[in-house]
């Protein structure tokens, strides 16, 4: 995803894997990257913050 709203630049990227273990249980594990720049009245906010995710389901 890339916008700019509020701010001159915001990005969000993923990539991920994920696996069905049956028909009630699934993962998903990746990386993930999240970007702003935003700056207002002398306030700057320009960061990337980046790292691994994982996550599980449930399915009922």
């Amino acid at each position: 995803m890339i916008g700019g709203g509020g701010a001159d630049l915001d990005w969000d990227v993923l990539a991920g894997v994920g696996y069905k273990f049956n028909n009630t249980v699934s993962a998903v594990a990746g990386y993930r990257a999240l970007g702003v720049n935003y700056s207002n009245d002398g306030f700057t906010y320009d960061m990337i913050q980046h790292g691994p995710i994982i996550g599980a389901v449930i399915h009922f």
